[in-house]
Formats: C-alpha cells, sequence, structure tokens
C-alpha cells in the first residue's frame, strides 16, 4: 500500500511539473504576442511619422508659395522689380531658408522614424526572448519531472 501510495504521489508531481512547464510556456508565448503586436504598432507609427512629415511638407511649400508671392506682390507695389537686384536677392534668400527648414523637417522626421524602428526591434527581441524563456521553462518542466519519476520509482523499488 505504502509503494502504491508513494507512486501515485510521484505520478501527481510528475503531472503537475509538466502542466507547471506547459503554463510557463504558454504565459511566455501569450507575452511574446504582446511584445508582437507592440512591435507592429511602432512599424505603423514609424509609417505614420513618414507620412506626416510629407503632408506637412507640402502644406508648407504651399505657405512659402503664397509668402514669396505676397513678397514679389510687395516689391512690385513699390516699384521695384522683383527678378533683379535687391528683390531678387531677398527672394532667392527666403527660398534658402525654406529649403533648410525643410532638410532640418526632414532631418527630424527621420530622427523619429529611426527612434520608432527601434522600438519595434527592442519589442520583437523581446517577444523572441519571451518565446525563448518558455521553451526552457517547458524543458526545464520535463527534466524535473523525469527526476521526479526516477526518485519516485527508486524509492518505491527499495
Amino acid at each position: 500500500m505504502a509503494n502504491a501510495l508513494m507512486i501515485a504521489g510521484t505520478a501527481i508531481t510528475v503531472q503537475g511539473q509538466l502542466a507547471a512547464g506547459r503554463a510557463a510556456k504558454k504565459a511566455a508565448d501569450y507575452n511574446a504576442s504582446v511584445n508582437d503586436r507592440n512591435a507592429a504598432a511602432a512599424d505603423i507609427q514609424t509609417e505614420q511619422i513618414e507620412r506626416l512629415n510629407k503632408i506637412k511638407t507640402l502644406q508648407d511649400r504651399e505657405k512659402f508659395k503664397k509668402l514669396n508671392d505676397r513678397t514679389q506682390m510687395a516689391f512690385r507695389g513699390q516699384g521695384w522689380a522683383a527678378t533683379t537686384g535687391t528683390p531678387l536677392k531677398k527672394l532667392l534668400q527666403n527660398a534658402l531658408r525654406f529649403e533648410q527648414d525643410i532638410e532640418i523637417q526632414n532631418y527630424n522626421s527621420r530622427v523619429k522614424q529611426q527612434q520608432s524602428k527601434e522600438v519595434a526591434t527592442n519589442e520583437r527581441l523581446k517577444a523572441e526572448i519571451a518565446r525563448m524563456e518558455g521553451r526552457a521553462a517547458r524543458t526545464i518542466s520535463r527534466y524535473q519531472a523525469a527526476g521526479t519519476l526516477l526518485t519516485g520509482i527508486g524509492a518505491a523499488l527499495k
């Protein structure tokens, strides 16, 4: 009777260890899926940053064109030819500053995109680590179960 109870206890412990390993794997897979979702969200954010920058650039170009047209009209209204001398220099200077501003805006957008891509990469790495931890926990539980089983059988055979 004692041996039967010892074997039953061993079997229950083995089942518990295997169940714990499966549960740990399942939890790790869930955590990995959350990280995968976060990575996908970061990818979408990267695309959104790029789209918003393109839209802002188009809007800024339109505003600059209107400003440049008003500047030319102001010079013409004062009797100056807007295509020579000081008015031309002023228009060229404005255009240069505008293009510099656009380049800075594009640079800042690329930096934000790179940061978002880095977030996505880190989330994917976290997901892979979670999966690895889940596989390791499942493997460890199998070894523990095998050890418990062998110990229990050995004790029962004494």
